[in-house]
This record gives structure tokens, C-alpha cells and sequence, in this order.
């Protein structure tokens, strides 16, 4: 684990309450895909928020959910703001990839966890593999899929198979409707020939850990940092 002074490139909001962050390292960063950081507000208090972007040379990208009345990211977004330089620790988080898996591959993820799949996204982009990839991403509704134009991008392209989930139906929506975890289970017949990403609230990884499992998935095949919590 390495902490570093990291120059503040950018702060943008992509949503009124979710911003896009670009740090520069001043040294080579070594981390893996699906890895986090955690920012620095103080030596007993550090802030964790997934690493959006495949490793690289120099530069992190984060995603940052700041929704109104919410001061553990407002405070992080105002520091941002403010300060040219921020401190951050990483790496940390046992939910990465290193290599292309065996088996064909499900990142599920809610809200700004989005983040995290699109640096395992970005990296399995990067290799020659004929794997299947798919990407379940939930939320509230379409607004809460803050960059699904990027998602539908690599679908179109046949990088993976995006299927959007939106908890309440919209006019002209046909794709998942309800919890992100139960669009995977009505998909597959049976989980046990996938490897399994996870990143979102405890609650919906504890529940889908419970029944992804129960629906023929080996423990081993589920990945995500939740786990260590919950």
C-alpha cells in the first residue's frame, strides 16, 4: 500500500449528483482492475471509492455519488474542488482481476458501482479472449445509469452484453424491470459454470449471495469487496 500526493486533473458532474474525477499521480501507480483507493480527509479518516479505470501509467479515475444530504462525498467533491493536490492510499480490495477468467463472466453492480466494472471492463477489453461478459447494472431508473450511452457503446460493439435494470418501468423500456440480482437469475438456467463480480450496497450483495448460490454458483466464483464486511 503506497500513499501519494495526487494532483486534481478534473472534477465534473456527469449527473447533478454524480461527479467524474481524474487524478495524476506524480509516479507509476501499481494496481490491479477492480481494485480501490481511499482519499485521504485525515489520518483517521479515509475515504474508499473504486477505481474506475484499468491500470495505467499515471492517472485514476473515480465516480463519486454525491446525492443531496449526503456529506461523506459532498466533503470529498469539496475538497477536490478547493485543493489542487489530495492524498489517496491504494491499493486495497480482493475483487480484482489479473488474468481473463476460465469461465464467462458476470459483472453485476447497482448506482456508482458502475465504476468498478468498467475498470474490469477496460481491462478484459484490452485481451484477446473469446469469453461472454456480461454486464447487469441497476438502478433507480435511467437516470441513476449515469453513462448507459458508454455501456450500450461496448455492447454495440460487441465487448459485452449490457443489460440495463430499472426497478420501475418507463414508456419504451424493454429491459429488466425489478432488482438487478433477480434479472440474473431469471437469465441463467444455472451459475455454476460463471465467475461473478460484485459491487454495490451490502444488502443486495449479501441477497445475492444467498441466492446466487443457491442457484448452482461456487463460493470461490463470487468476487466482490463486500464480502470482506459482510
Amino acid at each position: 500500500m503506497k500513499r501519494i500526493n495526487c494532483q486534481v486533473e478534473m472534477v465534473t458532474p456527469i449527473l447533478d449528483d454524480v461527479y467524474q474525477v481524474v487524478l495524476k499521480s506524480p509516479e507509476p501507480v501499481d494496481f490491479e482492475a477492480g481494485q480501490y483507493l481511499q482519499v485521504v480527509m485525515a489520518d483517521d479518516d479515509k475515504r474508499p471509492f473504486s477505481i474506475a479505470n484499468a491500470p495505467g501509467p499515471d492517472r485514476l479515475e473515480l465516480h463519486l455519488g454525491s446525492p443531496v444530504g449526503n456529506p461523506y462525498t459532498e466533503q470529498v467533491i469539496q475538497r477536490l474542488e478547493q485543493k489542487p493536490l489530495i492524498e489517496v492510499e491504494l491499493p486495497f480490495g480482493h475483487a480484482s482481476m489479473t488474468q481473463m477468467p476460465e469461465r464467462d463472466v458476470v459483472i453485476m453492480v447497482g448506482g456508482t458501482g458502475f465504476s468498478y466494472a468498467k475498470s474490469l471492463i477496460e481491462y478484459l477489453n484490452q485481451l484477446d479472449h473469446n469469453r461472454k461478459v456480461y454486464l447487469y447494472w441497476g438502478g433507480r431508473n435511467l437516470g441513476g445509469l449515469y453513462l448507459y450511452n458508454m455501456a450500450q457503446q461496448w455492447h454495440d460493439a460487441g465487448k459485452i452484453c449490457f443489460m440495463p435494470v430499472i426497478e420501475k418501468s418507463i414508456p419504451d423500456w424493454s429491459g429488466h424491470v425489478g432488482l438487478v440480482h433477480e434479472a440474473v437469475l431469471d437469465d441463467f438456467v444455472t451459475l455454476k459454470d460463471l465467475d461473478v463480480y460484485i459491487a454495490g450496497r451490502f444488502e443486495m450483495a449479501a441477497i445475492a449471495r444467498d441466492d446466487f448460490t443457491a442457484k448452482g454458483l461456487p463460493i470461490e466464483h463470487l468476487h466482490g469487496d463486500a464480502y470482506d464486511f459482510i
